[in-house]
């Protein structure tokens, strides 16, 4: 029985690697993403804890001490909105390459499924010709009078 040879294998292979590192791009672009955004939410946990808590060492009417918490508050604020922006940047960018990706994932899987159709139509061609051959033995064995 003759081997199914896919003749664009080698196109098949290169468009997996495509789609492979596509892939990588994208999970590295999402832990980008989800970095800034677990800064972004320790950030506001922090401000809200600031602003929540007074050390028992610190009077009610503690001006200084309560400049100093307000002040810091706002220096989180200042930064949670500078990392809100580049969380934007950071999701504009992984919803390009989640695009890149599924091009290149659309490229390889029509390939792949032109290869199944091919290697299916292969096995089917090589049963024919086995079933063809029992057939003429067969023939060949009743003209020649066997049982």
């Amino acid at each position: 029985m003759r081997r199914f040879r896919f003749r664009l294998q080698a196109i098949l292979d290169l468009r997996r690697h495509e789609e492979e590192q596509r892939r990588l791009e994208l999970g590295a672009a999402t832990g980008r993403r989800n970095a800034i955004q677990n800064a972004i939410d320790d950030g506001k946990r922090r401000r809200h804890a600031a602003l929540r808590s007074q050390p028992e060492t610190v009077g009610r009417d503690d001006i200084a001490w309560r400049l100093a918490t307000e002040d810091y508050a706002y220096r989180l604020s200042v930064e949670i909105k500078r990392l809100e922006q580049r969380l934007l940047e950071a999701e504009r960018e992984r919803e390009s390459v989640a695009e890149l990706y599924g091009v290149a994932k659309q490229k390889a899987d029509v390939l792949q499924r032109l290869r199944d159709r091919r290697e299916k139509n292969h096995l089917y061609e090589q049963r024919r010709d086995e079933q063809y051959r029992l057939d003429e033995v067969s023939q060949q064995i009743y003209s020649r009078g066997g049982n």
